[in-house]
């Protein structure tokens, strides 16, 4: 029995890397025996496998979630049976609505231990629901030449589908019954790659024409959303070039800086600046679901015609407005339109960019301290070739109206589900690259996932923390809740009794407490070496107050 498990194993592990999975997230345990103690073999061997450990499965899962997000490439997940599994949840809802391809190897306790009261045995079959794509189990220690053929030919045909566009998670449950180890020392096999074809679809010519036509009206416009497939962002800028349209690109689109961008959109609908003269004719539509909450129903309510483009989000317009959606691969549009004759001058374009260059202005008059929607400005020179990740509530909202940065960077975020969950775990999986990483994070969205601080000696990667600590849920005091006084506090604003500095220290992390914006400009602008916490302190209430001012002077310096 013990030959048969380890052949399979190894044509399981062999398999996935076949179809692109590099990276295994593994939080170990009894039941995961025989895999991660083959997988370490493997990364022994192999120079392109890397193996991390995270012992705490929901911060795992978020990790592995962040590794994904940032290289486009599906990684797996290996966690032992009961509970263990459940946790992985909530990183699996995210990646089935940001359509990142998670492989989720669940480990299990086999057949003659399942309802009998067993210890570390829940129902694992189909676990996460609809939250996946697929769902199977294999049993590899069946000693059979057809369960090895077949375990070749599913785990291939699995990845696959799970790097198909729309991308998601896949559940791969094991069951494993002792003794769970596995022969090790021994050579490995060799497995037959699989052809996996991935749809590429093209529009026609007729609506490559057609579609390039709309584009050349006098005032048509582009909306970014979140990227998530890793667009050629040098191609959507020429195409914004080549048609001189407005782009209101979202801070996650990846499309700042540029001429063409136009931030704070979300700001000019609060102020109820936008004229007649600025609103499109027609709007094309790249991406996931903008970070604004009033662009798409401003679009719905001004009845302002909408293409949305793109395999992932085809149907996925919450407000029900878009007339035309086109299922195609993005890049392929876009070089279908390039290919089309394009627009020498736009007056629409120039108009926005006023508007927006106005809006910047504003920004750098203002002398008030410590206001929280400052902080972009203190981030717009992280390192070159540098990354960032946003937490959600008032970080993420705050980035995309005012976020400028002086040069191209990577920025990402958990928008899906837009959980506070997991965010320090996702934003190690990004840092993975090796490239220099910030994450942007309030105090209660640092709360919610401490034990991802532990990465940092687990994946052994550097990573600054810009920690906004308002003692509490930011968020919330700008929603109408905040008018119950008497009940605000304990259920909404829920300020925590933690000291940052001593969570830095807990973790070995070098710590800064800054009160000056500038510099907390230089801070960020250095790499870090190792995990870096600076905190920035603010006040919930101010800071309602200074965002209600700044509305109050858009309207003055633009009505």
């Amino acid at each position: 029995m013990t030959d048969s498990l380890t052949t399979n194993i190894k044509h399981l592990l062999t398999a996935l890397v076949l179809q692109g999975v590099r990276d295994f997230v593994v939080s170990p345990g009894s039941r995961t025996t025989p895999i991660a103690l083959l997988l370490a073999e493997m990364q022994k061997l192999r120079d392109d496998v890397r193996v991390t450990v995270d012992v705490d499965e929901r911060s795992a899962a978020f990790f592995a979630l962040g590794i994904a997000k940032t290289t486009h490439q599906p990684v797996a997940l290996l966690a032992t049976s009961g509970t263990a599994t459940g946790n992985y949840l909530p990183a699996i809802m995210e990646a089935s609505i940001s359509h990142i391809p998670l492989i989720a190897l669940t480990t299990d306790r086999p057949q003659e231990l399942q309802e009998v009261g067993a210890p570390q045995t829940v129902h694992q079959t189909n676990l996460y629901g609809e939250h996946t794509k697929a769902f199977t189990a294999i049993t590899v220690q069946d000693d059979h030449e057809d369960v090895t053929d077949y375990i070749d030919y599913r785990v291939q045909e699995l990845v696959g589908l799970a790097i198909t566009k729309p991308a998601g998670p896949i559940q791969i449950n094991l069951p494993l019954r002792k003794p769970l180890m596995p022969i090790l020392g021994e050579s490995w096999p060799t497995v037959a790659a699989q052809r996996v074809l991935v749809g590429q679809q093209q529009m026609s010519w007729q609506n490559a024409q057609a579609l390039a036509a709309l584009l050349r009206k006098p005032k048509a416009m582009m909306l970014l959303g979140p990227d998530e497939v890793g667009w050629d962002i040098a191609k959507l800028k020429q195409l914004a070039a080549h048609y001189q349209l407005p782009v209101l690109a979202d801070v996650l689109s990846n499309f700042r800086p540029s001429e063409y961008a136009i931030n704070g959109i979300d700001s000019f609908l609060a102020a109820n600046i936008i004229k007649d003269d600025l609103k499109p004719e027609i709007v094309i539509r790249f991406g996931g679901t903008p970070v604004s909450a009033k662009v798409i129903a401003w679009l719905r309510d001004a009845k302002i015609p909408v293409v949305q483009i793109g395999q992932e989000h085809a149907g996925h317009d919450h407000a029900r407005h878009a007339q035309t959606t086109v299922v195609a691969d993005v890049d392929a549009v876009v070089a279908d339109l390039l290919a089309e004759p394009g627009v020498r001058k736009a007056t629409f374009l120039e108009q926005w960019q006023k508007l927006s260059a106005t809006l910047m202005s504003l920004m750098t008059k203002i002398d008030e301290k410590g206001v929280e929607y400052q902080i972009p400005a203190a981030l717009a020179d992280l390192p070159e070739n540098g990354q960032l990740f946003i937490a959600n509530s008032m970080p993420i909202r705050d980035m995309d109206n005012y976020y400028v940065p002086n040069h191209p960077i990577k920025i990402a975020a958990n928008r899906g589900a837009n959980g506070i969950d997991g965010t320090i775990s996702s934003a190690f999986g990004m840092a993975m690259t090796g490239k220099p990483t910030t994450l942007l994070t309030g105090d209660l969205t640092l709360f919610h996932d401490m034990n991802g601080l532990m990465l940092s000696h687990q994946a052994h990667v550097p990573l600054t923390i810009v920690v906004v600590n308002n003692q509490g849920g930011g968020i919330f005091s700008f929603l109408p809740q905040a008018a119950a006084k008497a009940y605000f506090e304990p259920m909404f604003g829920t300020p925590l009794p933690i000291v940052i500095e001593r969570i830095a220290r807990l973790y070995d992390a070098e710590y800064k407490l800054v009160d000056d914006l500038d510099l907390l400009y230089e801070l960020v602008h250095k790499p870090a070496t190792r995990l870096r916490i600076i905190e920035v302190k603010s006040n919930r209430e101010q800071n309602v107050v200074a965002h209600q001012k700044l509305t109050q002077a858009i309207k003055e310096a633009l009505l």
